[in-house]
């Protein structure tokens, strides 16, 4: 039920998803839906909370060292963190950056909260990362800013096209972090 939400949101938006494509996605009866979640709301709140939670276990889980990283290192390491989570839930990061899109009122303050924590725990590994000496942190605010949006067109564009895998998906983030390290080295 997860995974046939997700991506129906990830691919749709809050506002464009139906529920009759997440329950055929999903497998499920309309009926079992609105018994667990009430209404599309609901669901769409769950997940939001469920996968900002599910993201920063995973960011966690593979960040456990307390030592400060070098920043594309830590870079390559969210990577991996992504791909881990989408192991499971393959929409859970295009799905996250539409609900972080379309935060409004469809989303309750705890969900909210949750996507919160994620990117402050973001921020703070990033603000105690290593940077290159021909780095400023200008250039780190920008380069973590341009290497999301290339790695969300990423998982975007080989969803779509029907070759997403995680393995797949980290190989291409991973290329696109060590053309960003070349330019200052």
């Amino acid at each position: 039920m997860i995974n046939g939400s997700l991506k129906v949101f990830a691919l749709n938006g809050f506002k464009h998803a139906s529920t009759d494509e997440i329950v055929a996605e999903a497998g499920i009866s309309k009926g079992l839906l609105f018994h667990y979640f009430y209404n599309k709301v609901g669901l769409y709140e769950f997940l939001a909370e469920y996968s900002a939670r599910f993201a920063l276990v995973e960011l966690n889980s593979e960040l456990r060292r307390k030592e400060p990283l070098p920043f594309f290192r830590l870079l390559e390491s969210v990577s991996r963190a992504e791909a881990s989570a989408m192991s499971r839930y393959p929409c859970l990061y295009l799905f996250l950056n539409t609900v972080s899109a379309e935060l409004g009122d469809k989303v309750s303050a705890q969900a909210k909260e949750s996507l919160s924590l994620y990117t402050e725990r973001i921020r703070e590994l990033s603000e105690a990362s290593v940077l290159p000496d021909s780095m400023t942190w200008q250039d780190a605010v920008r380069i973590e800013y341009y290497a999301k949006l290339v790695r969300t067109d990423i998982m975007a564009s080989l969803y779509r096209s029907g070759e997403f895998t995680p393995e797949r998906y980290l190989a291409d983030a991973l290329e696109t972090i060590r053309y960003f390290e070349k330019l200052f080295s």
